[in-house]
């Protein structure tokens, strides 16, 4: 059986950087959704209909995005990291009854 480890700081590191890079994505596509509606009402075109309809489609996808991220780093906040550091702890007990 091969051995398994977790660095519990690079965990860390990895769920800070995306929590950070989703909220970046966010505000960035919050902002793009901004200057969307601030040309739809000067843009009447069939080519304005269409790129807002791509815009709605693009944002829309980024909700999910967001969630599918979020829900990543709540897992690695809440059951990877402490799940790793609860069995070690109880592992290095049992070791030491052996000792």
């Amino acid at each position: 059986m091969s051995k398994q480890v977790i660095n519990t700081d690079d965990v860390d590191y990895a769920k800070n950087r995306l929590r950070t890079v989703n909220d970046n994505i966010d505000r960035a596509l919050g902002e793009l959704a901004n200057k969307s509606k601030q040309l739809e009402s000067n843009w009447k075109s069939s080519s304005g209909d269409a790129a807002q309809i791509a815009m709605r489609e693009l944002l829309k996808g980024n909700e999910v995005r967001s969630l599918v991220i979020c829900n990543y780093v709540n897992i690695l906040e809440k059951q990877i990291n402490p799940g790793y550091i609860e069995a070690e702890t109880v592992n290095a007990k049992l070791s030491d009854q052996f000792k």
